[in-house]
């Protein structure tokens, strides 16, 4: 069985340790989401192989829409045999997290969260420069479980 792995090169702020490709700038956001679109479509034949697993990695993937996610979700689908599709997973920063945007995710398609919690020191998550907190890290772990 095969995944698709769709990167999401956009992140609030830099992390100190992050070596990824990524911008700050969402103003690429929109063509960014058209061209992944595109590239699903342009791949349709790469894969044989039944699709188990859609990931959506980074950066920060939570930085897109329900709507935009799902339009990713039903392009992969399109182009690719997904009968036999386990789970469609999506990396989030607890900043992003909110019930509002779970239900989005939820009716997206997405079966599984990946929690980007390094830390719950501030002091810590001060000197990896991240974009939460220790209470909103607390505070999504509590919306998602």
């Amino acid at each position: 069985m095969a995944g698709i792995y769709i990167h999401i090169p956009f992140c609030k702020k830099a992390c100190s340790y992050c070596n990824f490709h990524f911008s700050t700038s969402l103003v690429l956001k929109d063509q960014m989401v058209d061209n992944l679109a595109k590239e699903l479509t342009l791949r349709r034949d790469f894969l044989s192989e039944k699709i188990s697993t859609i990931y959506f990695g980074g950066g920060t993937p939570s930085l897109l829409s329900g709507a935009e996610i799902s339009r990713l979700i039903k392009t992969a689908e399109s182009q690719f045999d997904c009968s036999d599709l386990q789970e469609i997973t999506l990396e989030c920063n607890p900043e992003n997290i909110n019930e509002a945007y779970l239900l989005e995710l939820k009716n997206a398609g997405i079966t599984r969260l990946s929690l980007g919690v390094q830390s719950l020191n501030e002091a810590i998550l001060a000197s990896m420069n991240r974009s939460h907190n220790r209470q909103q890290a607390l505070d999504s772990v509590a919306l998602i479980g």
